[in-house]
């Protein structure tokens, strides 16, 4: 459920966090990356938007980018996107322009290969397996999903949250106090750098209910902890996601649809509720 949303433009941000491409031959640009202090630390796919959807983790993910001057606003939970919160958060990203969102969401985690798993599932589904592999696609880590929902009949919006480093580095320690909070109905705050990227083959089966894939992929900078507690437990949290509207395979456009989509589930959750 999205609560709030505003559109930012952050400057003179000196975040360790950026985006690079690669290419060649004929294209300058194809593969995209999510960098920390210089490294690739994710594969965020390319450029191709009848190509299949994936993210990749690379060895630049291995550290959380939290703000120590931010962190108990974040643990207590954001209620809004007050001038004072995202001013703070956004040192934490590189200059870009984003779709700032505050959503409310229940993350579950992913078993790779399970039931859950997207890669194994929607993406065959819709692109088949891999021609040259034979396999799904590996994003080689652990991955949260939150709902699949409806952009039109025919569209799919499928969100995943991806940490910055394997589960096996979390501290139970940690985990235990996440849990806590929790538990006395806290709804702590994760936060996000965000991409959106719409997929669609190039050719498809006659007949087939679902035509492209809406992937919105909020990959953690702050949160670790608190999303497996909110996921062991199965308990809402928050989360602030900066989407980066040029980075993606999508236009502001499609954007604004998303907003709207979120927005109405929101209020059809309201409407629902007792």
């Amino acid at each position: 459920m999205l609560l709030e949303n505003r559109e930012i433009e952050v400057s003179g941000s000196n975040s360790i966090l950026g985006f690079a491409t690669t290419g060649g031959g004929a294209w300058q640009i194809w593969d995209r990356y999510l960098t920390v202090d210089g490294k690739n630390a994710y594969h965020i796919g390319n450029i191709c938007n009848t190509c299949s959807f994936f993210f990749e983790r690379l060895e630049g993910a291995n550290q959380s980018l939290g703000s120590d001057a931010i962190a108990q606003t974040l643990n207590e939970g954001v209620t809004s996107l007050n001038a004072q919160v995202v001013s703070e958060l956004s040192k934490i990203v590189p200059n870009e322009k984003y779709e700032a969102l505050l959503l409310r969401a229940n993350p579950q985690l992913v078993q790779l290969g399970g039931d859950n798993d997207y890669f194994s599932h929607e993406q065959v589904a819709l692109w088949g397996v891999d021609g040259f592999w034979g396999l799904p696609h590996s994003p080689k880590i652990q991955y949260y999903r939150l709902p699949n929902s409806n952009i039109s009949t025919s569209e799919l919006l499928c969100q995943f949250v991806v940490p910055m480093f394997p589960g096996s580095w979390l501290e139970s320690s940690q985990i235990a106090e996440y849990e806590a909070l929790f538990q006395n109905g806290s709804e702590p705050t994760a936060l996000a750098i965000s991409i959106l990227d719409i997929k669609s083959p190039a050719d498809w089966e006659e007949g087939r209910e679902i035509t492209s894939h809406w992937c919105l992929t909020h990959y953690l900078l702050d949160g670790h902890h608190k999303t497996f507690a909110a996921s062991k437990l199965q308990a809402p949290m928050t989360l602030i996601s900066f989407l980066a509207v040029s980075r993606g395979i999508s236009a502001p456009e499609d954007i604004e649809r998303l907003v709207a989509v979120l927005s109405e589930a929101n209020h059809s959750q309201q409407v629902r509720r007792p």
